[in-house]
């Protein structure tokens, strides 16, 4: 439990952390939320607008945590655009069915 906690700490310090601060300047200008709904970016996308389960930091980066016990897959959908994780690229939009994810991973993707 510790080491995926500390695995966990250092992919906030380096993914997360930096761009809150960078979307805390914009939140003061445009009044946009940190956390954004997955159609924030997709404004026409029906599906989109069913997903309540994955959500955006920004514009460029997409979570989709498993929520449910003693799973290590989900489903994820990703909007139009060209988007990148640890497992390779992808362009959407596409549903990726079982998602293969570990206990200590969480699924995100760059939006690229």
């Amino acid at each position: 439990v510790v080491r995926i906690a500390q695995k966990f700490s250092k992919l906030h310090e380096s993914q997360v952390a930096p761009r809150v601060l960078e979307l805390a300047e914009e939140v003061v200008k445009t009044g946009d939320p940190i956390i954004r709904p997955l159609w924030w970016i997709a404004k026409d996308d029906e599906a989109a607008f069913k997903i309540d389960s994955q959500f955006l930091i920004g514009d460029y980066l997409l979570v989709a945590p498993v929520l449910e016990p003693g799973k290590q897959e989900r489903d994820i959908y990703l909007p139009t655009g060209r988007w990148k994780s640890k497992r390779g690229e992808y362009k959407g939009p596409m549903y990726l069915t079982d998602y293969p994810v570990d206990l200590d991973e969480i699924a995100y993707f760059l939006w690229v």
